[in-house]
């Protein structure tokens, strides 16, 4: 269980997130959405206790920073980095074979499980810089597999991929959870979180909604978070294709175009 109270981080004098207090259950899937600013990302860098922050505090419980896994946003990594897909990956389990340390049979195992469940076996000898968008995203989660942390941030994990390895990623995703990991993730596309997220916690540098995703993503908690263009018009819902009324139904807004030291520095 993660219990965030009254959290406040500053980025120099400005404000990036205003008493956020929420708890996040053992075994949740939730999206965290809102507009670009907002403070999302922030939230799991404060988890990560990768931000210092100005008050409040964040309560893992029984649980400690290893036993999180942090995917970051693709962009964040050099992909120039001269290492293959398999290099890159084994990274994933540092804090069990350490980097000095050769890999037992066992580790090999999870590897290559971890490489097959997002489909990169055939890749694993190939160098990141070869990789597509798709590709580099599918190792990410691969990286992450491996680790087996029991709560995992993911930020922006379905930006600029196409929708089939969204929906490996999606699977990927699921499994976890049923495995009883808790999964918190920085999604744009409000049309992807209201099909496979059940809770959402709704940001705009302050908490605006949380709770289930179909009580979160209404008009009038959009609005109040910032997306005012959508107040006016009248769009198709994701499940039906009929057109509907907006005071009625959730808004579908459309998508948004550690351990390796290739990570590059971000503001």
């Amino acid at each position: 269980m993660i219990k965030i109270n009254n959290l406040n981080v500053y980025y120099q004098n400005d404000i990036a997130l205003s008493n956020i207090s929420t708890t996040l259950d053992d075994g949740d899937l939730v999206a965290i959405v809102g507009p670009n600013g907002a403070g999302k990302s922030t939230l799991l860098k404060s988890i990560m206790q990768q931000i210092t922050i100005k008050s409040g505090s964040i309560d893992l419980g029984d649980l400690s920073l290893k036993h999180i896994a942090y995917l970051p946003q693709s962009s964040q990594i050099d992909h120039t980095f001269p290492i293959t897909v398999t290099e890159f990956v084994s990274a994933g389990a540092w804090q069990r074979t350490r980097f000095w340390r050769a890999f037992s049979r066992q580790e090999q195992r999870l590897l290559q499980q971890a490489l097959a469940k997002v489909n990169l076996v055939d890749m694993a000898e190939r160098q990141i810089s070869q990789l597509s968008g798709g590709q580099f995203q599918r190792m990410l989660f691969a990286r992450m597999l491996l680790q087996d942390a029991k709560i995992l941030l993911l930020d922006e994990p379905f930006s600029a991929i196409d929708a089939q390895t969204t929906a490996l990623l999606m699977t990927v995703i699921n499994e976890c959870q049923q495995q009883g990991k808790t999964i918190i993730a920085v999604i744009h596309d409000l049309a992807l979180v209201q099909r496979y997220f059940p809770s959402t916690l709704l940001v705009a540098t302050e908490l605006i909604a949380s709770g289930k995703t179909k009580d979160v993503l209404t008009q009038v908690n959009l609005v109040n978070a910032g997306y005012q263009h959508f107040s006016h018009c009248a769009i198709h819902n994701v499940f039906s294709n009929e057109l509907n009324n907006l005071s009625n139904k959730p808004l579908n807004i459309p998508a948004k175009n550690d351990i390796i030291n290739i990570e590059k520095q971000t503001s």
